[in-house]
């Protein structure tokens, strides 16, 4: 097993991806952990190696948490720190609300801040909505998408674009439930008489 080359999605230095034959794990080394990086760099016993591109980065993250932010870096760093959070709590509500529509993500595109780690900036959730042959099934689940794309406590314009969408098959799925009920009660009406 070796760990090989620059880190790929760079989030920080914790992060190398261990390559073994065809298969791709994740190996987590905590910064706050120091290690010999020279025994890592030759230890024959796990037969384990690090490229010097690699150490390279790992030794300048460990600089940059030993310097102290400018007052502007950390200005940006608390920013980016608040959209994180508030973008991973977004697209959470939506997935949660989500429960029982078959849905992928939360997908997130990230910014990298100046203490080198990556915070999210944007998001989604994708959700799959499918018609059915059931109206009332279509009701239920047209609901159910209206109520995820409603559940962030500030709605982006994408999510009330897809809420209006979700009124127009809950609209769509009523009247066709009315119209099964009306075709019914003439069944009912004529078996009568």
């Amino acid at each position: 097993m070796s760990i090989v080359g620059a880190i790929n999605s760079y989030q920080s230095i914790e992060n190398f991806y261990v390559f073994n034959s065809n298969k791709i794990t994740d190996n987590n080394f905590n910064t706050q952990t120091s290690f010999d990086s020279n025994k890592l760099l030759n230890d024959e016993a796990t037969n384990t190696s690090i490229s010097s591109e690699a150490m390279e980065l790992y030794k300048a993250e460990q600089n940059k948490q030993k310097e102290e932010l400018t007052p502007q870096e950390e200005q940006e760093l608390a920013k980016l720190k608040n959209t994180d959070a508030e973008v991973k709590r977004h697209e959470n509500a939506h997935k949660a609300m989500a429960a029982g529509l078959q849905t992928s993500g939360p997908n997130y595109e990230y910014e990298t801040g100046p203490d080198g780690r990556k915070y999210a900036v944007a998001g989604d959730v994708n959700i799959s909505y499918q018609k059915s042959s059931d109206p009332e099934v279509n009701l239920k689940n047209a609901q159910k998408l209206k109520a995820a794309a409603l559940a962030p406590a500030e709605p982006s314009a994408q999510d009330r674009s897809v809420a209006r969408k979700a009124d127009m098959e809950i609209a769509k799925a009523k009247q066709e439930i009315l119209e099964e009920q009306q075709n019914k009660d003439k069944e009912n009406y004529k078996t009568q008489n």
